[in-house]
């Protein structure tokens, strides 16, 4: 029906091709040969790449947004999580060397790297229940506002700790 339409208005031949698409789908394509010029035009019906993108990337936030629901973080510790930015670092070491420079092997979530006791602005704080890196963006008393990889896949993400909630800090 489509073709029709299209034929009519702007008056070209039409042929119709199937194609295998992404996954096996099939996609059907729109072949319009011109009558008064060697231009061809070739559509696909469906969703652009964009779109498919963009459709995956609202599944994902809504994913997201269902685990940050539940209040728990890879940690289990914690308060309310804000997403930062997408992103597909998933590893909370490499994240947090990167974001404070520090180059050296600091493994096991940055256990085998503790060199202190004193939480400092922009050094690597690692959380006492399992083996995370996080990156210390704020210090006010005993709260540490932290950022950090691998909390929620594909997300960087901010939260807020109690300094009760680190065995140590890399510096």
């Amino acid at each position: 029906m489509i073709e029709i339409i299209l034929a009519s208005l702007i008056t070209y031949q039409t042929q119709t091709k199937t194609l295998e698409g992404q996954n096996g789908k099939l996609q059907h394509s729109i072949h319009l040969l011109s009558t008064g010029s060697n231009i061809n035009r070739d559509f696909i019906l469906g969703d652009s790449v964009q779109q498919l993108e963009e459709k995956k990337k609202q599944s994902d936030r809504k994913l997201v947004a269902e685990k940050s629901k539940r209040g728990q973080s890879y940690t289990g510790t914690g308060g309310e999580v804000e997403r930062v930015y997408w992103d597909t670092t998933n590893n909370c070491v490499q994240f947090a060397k990167a974001q404070t420079g520090i180059n050296r092997t600091i493994g096991a979530g940055g256990r085998s790297g503790i060199n202190t006791s004193q939480p400092q602005l922009g050094a690597i704080g690692v959380e006492k229940q399992k083996p995370h890196a996080v990156y210390i963006e704020k210090i006010e008393g005993d709260q540490i506002t932290i950022i950090e990889s691998n909390y929620i896949k594909n997300w960087i993400t901010r939260r807020v700790l109690s300094r009760s909630d680190f065995i140590g800090f890399i510096i």
